[in-house]
């Protein structure tokens, strides 16, 4: 680095995944924050009347993905993986007009929609 000292920081962005400090753990923040934008771009594209199987449809295949990229490989602690499994949910209550105390696990049932993203996350918390 022709002998410049470098400058300690708190967070690292790496292939698009923000890696914090000394641990090396991922901070989910900015990739729910670009999720959110995602689903409220299909929102509003769709409307209010729009069909709901469509929409979990078009959320699955277009903002998924961005949840979950680099989740493989990334180590990851309760409160992270609670925060991701928040963020999905709150895509089906607000697809399906769900009051946000009910549980949507039924609905995720019933749709056939517990993504294997999702679940593989279960096995890897530190």
């Amino acid at each position: 680095m022709n002998c410049m000292p470098m400058s300690w920081v708190n967070k690292v962005k790496y292939l698009g995944l923000h890696f914090l400090g000394p641990s090396g753990k991922v901070d989910p923040t900015n990739t729910i924050r670009t999720f959110y934008g995602q689903f409220n771009n299909i929102m509003s594209v769709l409307g209010k009347g729009s069909n709901e199987m469509t929409t979990v449809h078009l959320v699955k295949t277009y903002c998924l993905p961005t949840l979950t990229y680099g989740c493989e490989n990334a180590v990851f602690c309760d409160n992270t993986l609670w925060k991701i499994n928040v963020t999905w949910n709150n895509c089906f209550r607000h697809i399906f007009n769900c009051c946000w105390r009910e549980s949507v696990k039924p609905l995720q049932y019933f749709c056939s929609d517990r993504p294997n993203e999702i679940s593989f996350l279960e096995k890897d918390v530190c």
